[in-house]
């Protein structure tokens, strides 16, 4: 090896340690040519990239097309990207391009080198992850939601619902992301939300779409067990008869009979026996459901046709048009290692989708046995991750051993060993701390296939696991080690703490931590033991990403031990109020949104028997703003049977205020039975709640008129409360509705007035400023509007302001500009203050300025602006004592 190849294997080494690697970094070695860390960079971004192209395309296939585009373009460009730091938005750009020129793509003829490439064209995933009137419904709302709403809503679940990463993704403030989830959301309403953020989470660019409806079905298992099913419901529906297709799906998991029958019809070739690989749609008699808050329509079967019994008796396939059609595809390309690319391209050429779609899984299953290494290495040189799964999972099932070490021989082997790592340990153990010696480390936070493959290994040997990877020095080792104390700590919690405190750190992995050994242990027992591992919170480290859904130390803990003892980590819960934050309760958010989905009344009563509803309100809160919220009625109604108690009221109030960010109409309904229990305060939360922040300022006409009495006051308040430059629409619209505030709150509405409508055009907000009649009125609305046209365009605004006439406007308006740019242009706005005649105000501006300054680690310029500074002695002393104290500006000394 030459000194360039060392040094880009090094390079490829470093890009591979971690999600820890900067984007930058990955950035500045993929320019080196490293593929490695740009192959990173599309793990790391795909969920976003795909999820832009989705909402412009609004089709799940063509954003996978084009996301695919935006990446190769990507790679041709990335010496383009002047600012490394800003990849996320540099992709974005280029995904948005190319969705925008996916219609105008032309596909010229491939070779048999290039069919590896083709693009999956089977039917769309959101037709996979969902029933059909589902994949409808996602489509067409949508298509109707305006882009703005689309494409955050859309991200947001692509991306583990984190609103940074929209933030990033999109280029805007994370207070815009929230605003505009909530108005999509509200747009989307009731049940259609739900169905849409379902789906959006099920096909994420990562799901194996091909199995999407073995998962759903319960039928996830090899596409040879499944294939006798689909040929049997074909073979069944040629004969006419139900009964006898419902049968042959039932006895069809008979393999070792369904595969005698395959070979009897199709002898030609051993290969063959894998013919029987459909594994969508037909093998389905009755409907389904995606998921329990659904409420997609069920086709069920009929109730006169008899539940078969089990039987062994070897399917006849003869009569399937699919079966004959399948032979004739072999008549004409063979049947032999050769042959497969052809009827792989045969296959993709085939215009009805199912068939397309099940033929390919079928033939996934004849490869592994025709030619499985041939067949490996035409799926990996391919752009279809999900029948690259389909094949190596089909090869696993078949042969482990041959499928693991055959995968060793194939360049960039890494993804997909890192993707089945889990499974290999079962089935290959021997092989695993290779595997994990050769990949890069995760660039996903939430993967932890290398702790749980390693936590399989040191369950049957411990010692021998903790020697190994004692002794790995690569980025994975971390994990490595922290599925070592996983399993480690379900035997012994203590001796694997011990072990984890004396841990060495690694020169290869710098962000290493021994207190996350720590921790995993902890995790590991709290899945035997759930109430010892609780007892460990306050002596263990805190750790986590706080700001994450349960990501915390304190919620991970919580979620492995309710998985393990849901009443005992409850009763736990109960007795230890105090040592769980509201985050750390969220590790049980998951278990109680599913028990109140199932029974909320029996659930309910239980946790007021033993008194530990209002220690899981939290929880129970979370479930109600998302997979719960179908269940506000049904939990309302039981607590209204309840005896009054602080936790009822709780709950009720819980229930009344997620109802309003979601279900307005409900809400009020609510609200009138809450209505003699209600203080001030918390009517004026409602009103706020169902604003959702001004995201819903479009709903104050209904809501004025269909809202009772004692809330419509609350409701005009909240609404000028919540005006801004996004939200207030049309101002005369509000200037009209100023009548409406009580007498106290019209000031409050003017101002608000004022600043939304100068956050739009501050032209117009002043002109409507000087029709005010009061003079004390005009200054102070004028003041306002500065203000905020400082913030948008200071330049501006202070060529009006230096063409007002000397006098108090121009003072006041003065001061608010002060105010603007005190933070980020000190010096104009240290300039502006000295030019306030008024003392008073003046001393406000210069005050502030000093302040500010000292407050921004410059305390040296404040000092010499004080000694300068047309201030009283006492004023001076005062500012100069305030400078002069470390506790007063922490940051400044």
């Amino acid at each position: 090896m030459d000194a360039m190849d060392a040094q880009t294997n090094n390079l490829r080494l470093a890009a591979g340690q971690a999600n820890s690697t900067p984007d930058a970094e990955l950035v500045r070695s993929a320019r080196r040519g490293d593929k490695r860390a740009f192959i990173e960079i599309v793990a790391r971004h795909q969920a976003m990239v795909t999820g832009i192209a989705l909402g412009i395309l609004k089709d799940f296939a063509a954003s996978e097309d084009a996301a695919q585009e935006a990446f190769l373009t990507a790679w041709r460009k990335i010496h383009d990207l002047q600012d490394p730091e800003r990849l996320r938005g540099w992709l974005g750009q280029i995904a948005r391009n190319a969705a925008l020129g996916y219609l105008r793509r032309q596909h010229g003829g491939e070779s048999l080198d290039e069919i590896a490439a083709l693009p999956d064209e089977a039917p769309p995933p959101d037709a996979l992850a969902a029933s059909e009137e589902e994949a409808a419904l996602v489509r067409e709302a949508l298509e109707k939601l305006p882009e703005n709403y689309r494409l955050p809503l859309i991200l947001f679940y692509r991306e583990g619902q984190s609103v940074r990463a929209v933030a990033e993704a999109l280029d805007i403030s994370e207070d815009a992301v929230k605003q505009r989830l909530a108005r999509g959301r509200e747009m989307l309403r009731d049940r259609v939300a739900g169905v849409i953020e379902t789906v959006l989470k099920k096909t994420s660019p990562s799901s194996v779409f091909t199995m999407s409806i073995a998962v759903a079905i319960g039928a996830l298992t090899a596409p040879t067990i499944i294939a006798a099913t689909a040929f049997g419901a074909a073979a069944a529906t040629t004969t006419a008869s139900t009964a006898t297709a419902t049968s042959v799906a039932t006895a069809a998991p008979a393999s070792a009979t369904t595969t005698s029958t395959l070979i009897s019809f199709m002898s030609t070739t051993k290969g063959l026996v894998a013919t029987a690989a459909f594994v969508t749609g037909l093998c389905i008699p009755v409907g389904y459901q995606l998921a329990p808050s659904s409420e997609a329509k069920l086709t069920q079967p009929s109730a006169s046709i008899e539940k078969p019994t089990h039987s062994t008796a070897a399917p006849n396939f003869a009569e399937s048009a699919l079966f004959a059609e399948w032979r004739r595809l072999h008549e004409l390309h063979g049947t032999n290692a050769a042959a497969m690319p052809n009827l792989y391209k045969a296959i993709a050429d085939l215009q009805d989708p199912f068939r397309r779609r099940a033929f390919r899984a079928a033939l996934i299953a004849e490869w592994v046995q025709v030619d499985p290494q041939g067949g490996l290495s035409f799926f990996i040189r391919g752009k279809d991750s999900a029948q690259r799964k389909q094949f190596f999972q089909e090869w696993l099932d078949t042969n482990p051993r041959a499928a693991v070490e055959a995968l060793f021989n194939e360049p960039g082997y890494e993804r997909l060993a890192q993707e089945f790592l889990v499974e290999i340990a079962r089935k290959v153990p021997d092989q695993v701390l290779q595997i994990i010696n050769d990949i890069p480390k995760p660039d996903n936070h939430w993967d932890t296939s290398i702790s749980g493959a390693v936590a399989i290994l040191a369950e049957s040997n411990l010692e021998g696991t903790r020697v190994a990877v004692e002794s790995m020095t690569g980025p994975n080792r971390a994990q490595a080690l922290a599925g070592l104390a996983r399993a480690w700590g379900k035997q012994d919690l203590n001796a694997a703490i011990e072990w984890a405190k004396k841990l060495p750190k690694s020169e290869t992995d710098p962000d290493f931590d021994p207190n996350e050994i720590v921790r995993s242990a902890v995790y590991g027992k709290a899945t035997v033991d759930p109430v010892a591992a609780l007892e460990q919170l306050g002596s263990v480290p805190p750790g986590g990403r706080s700001g994450y859904f349960a990501d915390t130390f304190g919620a991970k803990i919580l979620k492995e031990a309710s998985a393990a003892d849901f009443d005992a980590t409850v009763q736990w819960i109960a007795k230890n109020r105090g040592r769980l934050d509201h985050e750390a309760l969220m590790g049980i958010a998951g278990p109680v949104t599913e028990r109140l989905n199932a029974d909320p009344a029996t659930f309910l009563n239980q946790l007021a028997s033993d008194g530990s509803l209002d220690a899981l309100m939290p929880a129970i809160n979370s479930a109600l703003l998302n997979d719960g919220a179908g269940q506000r009625t049904a939990i309302w109604e039981w607590a209204k049977t309840q005896p009054e108690s602080e936790a009822i009221k709780n709950l009720r109030r819980d229930v009344l205020n997620t109802a309003a960010y979601q279900e307005p109409d409900l809400a009020l309904k609510l609200a009138k039975d809450l209505q003699a229990d209600l203080t001030e305060d918390e009517r004026q939360n409602v009103a706020r709640a169902l604003y959702n922040g001004g995201n819903m300022l479009h709903r104050f006409d209904g809501l004025m008129k269909d809202a009772p009495p004692f809330l419509r006051e609350p409701l005009v308040q909240a609404a000028f409360e919540s005006l801004s430059a996004e939200t207030i629409g049309d101002p005369r619209a509000w200037i009209d509705r100023l009548a409406q505030l009580p007498e106290k709150s019209r000031e409050m509405g003017l101002g608000s007035i004022a600043r939304a409508w100068a956050g739009q055009s501050p032209e117009e907000a002043i002109r409507w400023v000087a029709t005010q009649p009061s003079p004390d009125t005009r200054s102070q609305l004028l003041s306002d509007v500065i203000s905020t046209w400082a913030y948008k365009d200071a330049t501006s605004a202070t060529d009006f302001v230096s063409s007002l006439p000397e006098g108090t406007e121009r003072n006041r308006g003065t001061h608010s500009l002060v105010g603007a740019l005190t933070e980020w242009n000190p010096q104009e706005a240290w300039r502006l203050a000295l030019t306030i005649n008024d003392p008073q105000q003046q001393k406000l501006a210069l005050t502030g300025v000093i302040t500010s300054r000292a407050m921004l680690r410059d305390p040296a310029t404040a000092r010499q602006w004080l000694e300068s500074a047309p201030l009283d002695a006492q004023t001076k002393a005062n500012l100069e004592a305030r400078i002069n104290s470390p506790a007063n500006f922490p940051h400044a000394h």
